[in-house]
């Protein structure tokens, strides 16, 4: 072999090299760009920190699968603009929103599920609407909107007189002391407080139920691929009992 020929051989293996690392360089994908919104107890920022039953949800997946992301609170409007347009890679939450047709995936399987009910003593209030609160003391917690009831209830036409709680373990205890006879909340925090100290003749009214699941951006780098990530951690986790 010529010295010439060895010397372009060693040029196109140079070359080939540098394509190689190029691509592998493509190939690793920057951090996905997770959205979520101010809803506790299922996803809220707690001391600067995200914290819930969504993002918990989120963290073991993404530890599972080697997932990478950023994450931050956005207000909701902006966030049903900014998943669309690629601004944003994924949202833990409900898939309904019309600007999410034809712009976005979402998972085969919901990763949990948003219930608010109402809750009394003895019996069970009869309670699916808004307007079967009218004219009854209503106890519900401070910063909850409660999908709007609150904003209902605190409207004086309706005629709800609203006894605020800071926790639900003192909602609970003013419906135990008989200061209103119905409490509205989200499921969640009830079931932690009720684990702690059992209420046996608490009763309950389902008023909705909403699941909510992995929404990943059709603009997303490889959003095909990042959500059969997503769906296969869950799964895996969710068999293995990691995922209540």
């Amino acid at each position: 072999m010529g010295s010439s020929t060895f010397v372009r051989m060693v040029k196109a293996l140079a070359l080939v090299g540098a394509v190689t690392a190029g691509a592998a360089g493509v190939a690793q994908a920057d951090p996905i760009k997770v959205g979520y919104v101010e809803f506790p107890p299922y996803s809220y920022t707690d001391n600067g920190k995200p914290a819930g039953s969504l993002i918990e949800t989120l963290q073991k997946v993404a530890a599972d699968q080697g997932i990478e992301y950023t994450i931050e609170s956005v207000p909701a409007r902006r966030l049903m603009a900014a998943l669309p347009q690629g601004e944003l890679d994924l949202f833990p939450g409900v898939k309904t929103a019309k600007e999410f047709e034809g712009t976005t995936l979402a998972s085969a399987m919901p990763i949990d599920t948003v219930e608010m009910n109402a809750y009394a003593l003895n019996e069970a209030p009869a309670v699916k609407v808004k307007e079967d609160l009218s004219g009854k003391a209503v106890i519900a917690l401070n910063g909850f909107s409660l999908g709007g009831w609150r904003a209902w209830m605190e409207d004086p036409a309706n005629k709800v007189t609203l006894v605020d709680a800071r926790t639900t373990e003192q909602a609970l205890a003013l419906l135990e002391a008989g200061r209103a006879p119905v409490f509205i909340q989200w499921s969640k925090p009830v079931q932690t407080a009720l684990a702690a100290k059992p209420m046996p003749a608490l009763k309950t009214t389902s008023i909705s139920s909403t699941p909510v699941y992995f929404v990943v951006s059709k603009k997303a780098p490889g959003a095909e691929a990042l959500m059969a990530k997503l769906e296969a951690g869950f799964q895996k986790l969710k068999a293995s009992g990691a995922l209540k």
